[in-house]
């Protein structure tokens, strides 16, 4: 699968989430901070999910036939706070489909 990368970029009254994979990059705007992103890895339906884990609302989602294991790793650019929350109930959006 290679790698994806998320950005985040704040401005004045809107937020930019920029995902880079495979050489593509995709801008999601968003008009509120989001306090918690939600990351969902269904691996033997090869689906990859990111989504305001506040509104169940998709911000971004990737098809892919996983092959290996998947190593997610984490970093900021800046210091600062990333919290890690596993074991989260699935979302209602997410049993629906």
């Amino acid at each position: 699968m290679g790698r994806l990368i998320v950005f985040w970029f704040p401005f004045s009254h809107s937020f930019l989430y920029r995902f880079l994979h495979t050489g593509v990059m995709s801008d999601v705007h968003v008009t509120e901070h989001l306090a918690r992103i939600g990351i969902l890895l269904d691996y033997s339906s090869g689906r990859l999910l990111f989504f305001n884990a506040e509104r169940g609302l998709v911000l971004f989602a990737i098809r892919h036939k996983f092959t290996d294991a998947a190593h997610p790793a984490f970093a900021l650019e800046k210091a600062g706070v990333l919290t890690l929350c596993t074991g989260m109930e699935l979302p209602e959006f997410v049993k629906q489909s």
